[in-house]
């Protein structure tokens, strides 16, 4: 096993306690969600033709995306939430492998700048949005490139990590507390269609995307093994 193979895996490791810990864990694991209420309901909401009323990201790393929008509209808006932060969060590993983090940093900065002026309503969100932009940008401008590429890396890998475990997060719920289940439940209201079934294909598809991301971050060459 060479040098930077161990560096991955304790990174992946580093990553995966800390954002388990008080307070800290609850500040990392709000790009996962700042990614599912942004890119996966209001982002789609938008595109499916509905209006954004607002986002909130709160304390406990929920959150909360209030739209406007017909029957069919609100179904897709629902449910693209855990799909695209899945799909997201292997987008951003390739990228960070690839060695584009400024690219990375740049897109998340936008994000972050947009959805302050346009979508974030709460106080929480409000801190957080500029506690991330100030601190990149101070990174950026006054550290170490080696060290601004490793803050956008544990990024990246927090998004991989907290988008599978809020997947199987909100399986569990469909499948023991379905009252609670959030989306899931939302879904079942909506169409009819048991929430532990939503919350199944949740599970899936973070669970394969997991896969895909985790394989790309220790450097995999996943088409060339899908083509195999």
């Amino acid at each position: 096993m060479n040098d930077d193979l161990y560096f991955y895996i304790l990174l992946f490791i580093f990553v995966l306690t800390v954002t388990y810990l008080p307070v800290i864990g609850s500040y990392f694991r709000l790009f996962n969600t700042l990614i599912h209420e942004s890119l996966g309901h209001a982002l789609i909401a938008r595109l499916t033709g509905g209006r954004v009323v607002s986002i909130s990201l709160f304390q406990n790393t929920g959150g909360l995306a209030v739209f406007q929008h017909h029957w069919f509209g609100r179904v897709i808006t629902v449910f693209c939430g855990y799909p695209v932060s899945s799909l997201m969060s292997v987008v951003v590993m390739y990228l960070i492998t690839q060695g584009y983090f400024e690219g990375v940093a740049l897109a998340l900065f936008l994000l972050l700048v947009y959805v302050l002026i346009f979508w974030v309503r709460n106080l929480v969100g409000w801190f957080w949005v500029f506690s991330v932009i100030g601190g990149m940008a101070a990174l950026y401008i006054y550290a170490e490139q080696r060290y601004f590429e490793l803050l956008i890396t544990v990024i990246g890998v927090t998004i991989l990590i907290q988008a599978f475990a809020s997947s199987w997060g909100i399986f569990m719920l469909s499948v023991f507390r379905n009252r609670q289940a959030g989306d899931a439940m939302l879904l079942a209201e909506a169409t009819k269609v048991p929430a532990v079934i939503w919350g199944t294909v949740f599970m899936l598809q973070g669970t394969f995307f997991f896969i895909i991301g985790t394989m790309i971050f220790f450097g995999y060459d996943v088409i060339n093994l899908i083509r195999e």
